[in-house]
């Protein structure tokens, strides 16, 4: 114990006659011990009788805890009228206590105020220091730069409320007494309870986002300004506001051009209806013979060109109904091994004509399609009869089914026609685009079949492929999702719709 570097020592308690303590008496005490209170002998005196305390106050009421149980704590202690720090350790003893004391140095409350002062004045951020009494202990010039209309105020002793109050009278948006009123309570709540960041926006344009943590003491204030992030969510917010407008602008206007073509297309039918039943009568000389065989020509050249524009009012209808969501679709079981074979024997009679094979390659146990019957075949007709068209006598059209790895169906119509070129592919599938010369040349259609297709196959949850290269031909695949595909146990197949075919 002589030679430990800490101060060790036995205290005596001393009791009045109701049992209350009264005193601790010095039984033993290390040379250290001697040395860190500056009192030599110390073995019998009093820790308050004889003032031995007197450099560490609140030495006696920690060793008096120690009376019911181990105790360690820092004590606020003076050496040399310098402040410093003890750890007392202590713990029962017979007949009083046990305590060890080690000197733990300069006391941190006045050294870090500085260091932190120090610290808090180097900041490029803005800090505020309040008491347990909510008055401002430090604010570093940053803050008095930031809150000019603060700057007087921002010295020690101030009241946070008073700081508040301030601010609500400068800040622009608060125009009336109860607004004030209203935020300063706001504000109070939040600061006393230590919430979520708060923004506040300054009568310069900046805006300052304040955190509050909660330090030892009293409460610490962080100031960031946050002003270009302000600005950056502005820009933001007016860029979604424009780009919301402009889509709702573009989503009118393709409302309205398909509303548009859909009443052209109306008001073009029944002119166009009276011109294909006044052809169809001229050609079959109903009263009487036509004479020149010129006539009978030039009647067979206008049923032709309007049974062509016929179906491109028919196409571009279709082409609106789809886009404005008006068309409803069914959900049947469909069996594509049927309805492909009622496709290509529908189609061979044409295809003969031009010298053009057909082929089908469908599996009869690729399972049912989920969908609408009436869509399905115009897909399948829409693309056998493209690829007949574009295809030069010779040629071969193939058209194929898969199921694919993921449990979907796949269905792919490939011809050895002229093929489309690259920088074209994206085009023929937009409709009313002008199509490739070549293409044109070679096509009795209305060049909006592919457009169509690509709609229907949408509208069942499926996607379009294109690929072609001139002189090649051309291969379009329709991938249908897994969802859609039924076993044949499951349901009856739906009956198959009749099929027409393009004009």
């Amino acid at each position: 114990m002589l030679q430990l570097p800490d101060a060790v020592a036995l205290f005596r308690a001393h009791h009045d006659r109701t049992g209350l303590l009264t005193d601790l008496e010095w039984h033993s005490a290390n040379p250290a011990a001697e040395r860190l209170l500056g009192i030599r002998g110390l073995a019998g005196q009093r820790l308050r009788g004889s003032g031995t305390d007197a450099a560490c106050p609140g030495l006696f009421e920690t060793l008096a805890d120690a009376l019911h149980g181990p105790v360690q704590r820092i004590v606020a202690a003076r050496r040399e009228d310098a402040p410093v720090r003890w750890r007392v350790t202590a713990g029962p003893a017979p007949g009083g206590v046990c305590a060890v004391l080690t000197d733990l140095g300069p006391s941190l409350t006045e050294l870090s105020v500085e260091t932190l002062a120090a610290a808090l004045e180097h900041s490029a951020e803005s800090f505020a220091v309040f008491d347990h009494e909510d008055r401002l202990v430090h604010a570093n010039g940053r803050l008095k730069t930031d809150l000019p209309t603060l700057a007087d105020l921002l010295v020690p002793g101030v009241p946070f409320e008073e700081l508040a109050r301030s601010f609500a009278l400068a800040d622009p948006r608060l125009t009336t007494e109860a607004e004030r009123a209203a935020w300063l309570a706001a504000r109070l709540e939040r600061h006393r309870r230590l919430e979520s960041p708060v923004m506040l926006p300054l009568s310069d344009g900046r805006w300052l986002l304040s955190r509050e943590y909660a330090v030892p003491g009293g409460v610490l204030v962080h100031y960031t300004d946050v002003t270009e992030q302000k600005l950056n969510e502005e820009r933001l917010r007016l860029r979604e506001a424009e780009a919301h407008a402009a889509r709702n602008e573009a989503e009118s206007a393709s409302r309205a051009k398909s509303a548009f073509l859909a009443q052209m297309s109306h008001e073009l039918r029944t002119p166009l209806n009276a011109v294909l039943g006044f052809s169809e009568m001229l050609l079959s000389e109903a009263f009487g013979p036509l004479g020149n065989p010129r006539y009978r020509s030039y009647a067979g050249d206008i049923r032709d060109a309007g049974s062509h524009l016929l179906a491109l009012i028919d196409d571009i209808l279709e082409l609106s109904r789809l886009d404005s969501g008006g068309m409803p679709m069914a959900e049947e079981g469909v069996d594509l091994d049927a309805l492909s074979l009622a496709v290509v024997s529908a189609l061979r009679e044409a295809a003969a004509e031009g010298e053009v094979r057909m082929r089908r390659e469908i599996p009869s146990a690729l399972p049912l399609l989920q969908g609408d019957a009436q869509a399905l075949t115009q897909m399948l007709t829409n693309l056998l009869s493209n690829a007949v068209t574009h295809t030069p006598p010779g040629g071969e059209v193939v058209l194929t089914g898969h199921l694919m790895p993921d449990g979907g169906i796949g269905l792919m119509v490939a011809d050895t026609g002229v093929g489309i070129p690259t920088a074209d592919l994206p085009r023929i599938l937009h409709p009313l685009e002008p199509p490739d010369s070549t293409i044109a040349r070679n096509s009795r259609g209305t060049g909006l079949g592919l457009p169509i297709v690509k709609r229907l196959v949408e509208m069942h949850g499926g996607r379009l492929e294109l690929t072609s290269q001139p002189g090649v031909g051309t291969a379009v695949v329709l991938i249908f999702p897994a969802a859609r595909s039924l076993p044949r146990g499951r349901c009856r197949p739906s009956p198959l719709p009749t099929i027409v075919l393009p004009h």
